[in-house]
């Protein structure tokens, strides 16, 4: 990137500093990637390369390794992520699109069967885009859930680096 996307002024490299990619919706943070700065506006930019494929890996993530219940932009990030309308999912779930929608916006607590059922959708889905099957260790993530679990005011941050969704012998939800 030579010139501004904004402005049209010289951009500046920016290596190895963290970017908080908050164009998720969640506390993600990438290490390693490529960012850039105008010297004129000041506006940033990131180069994130394989943004699908991230997607899938920060899903993966939430549905596996998460063992309080989905927070509302987890549940958000993920039905965003499957191509989802609120009332589509609202569907899958059982529950009416109100319902989805107060889970979202923090208004009520999602379930433990639809936290559970959500987390198996995803995976399920995000298996059948990739052509491939579930192994068994798929299943095995509802058996270290706790019965009961206790809400948390805000989720951990994630950070990757890119070598962690883009290394090609990395299979989404196979591991």
């Amino acid at each position: 990137m030579d010139k501004c996307y904004s402005c049209g002024g010289s951009v500046r490299v920016i290596k190895d500093q963290p970017y908080e990619y908050k164009e998720c919706g969640l506390p993600i943070v990438l290490r390693g990637i490529l960012q850039y700065t105008c010297e004129d506006c000041g506006e940033t930019y990131a180069s994130i390369p394989a943004m699908e494929k991230l997607h899938r890996v920060i899903g993966e993530i939430i549905c596996r390794e998460r063992k309080a219940l989905l927070q509302p932009d987890e549940i958000k990030f993920l039905r965003k992520n499957m191509q989802l309308k609120s009332k589509e999912l609202a569907q899958w779930l059982g529950v009416t699109p109100s319902t989805v929608s107060r889970w979202e916006n923090g208004k009520k607590d999602i379930g433990e069967s639809q936290d559970r059922l959500l987390r198996s959708i995803y995976l399920l889905s995000v298996s059948e885009k990739d052509h491939k099957a579930i192994s068994d260790g798929t299943t095995n993530i509802f058996k270290e859930l706790p019965q009961k679990r206790k809400k948390i005011k805000s989720p951990r941050e994630i950070s990757f680096n890119p070598q962690e969704w883009l290394l090609p012998d990395r299979d989404c939800c196979l591991t």
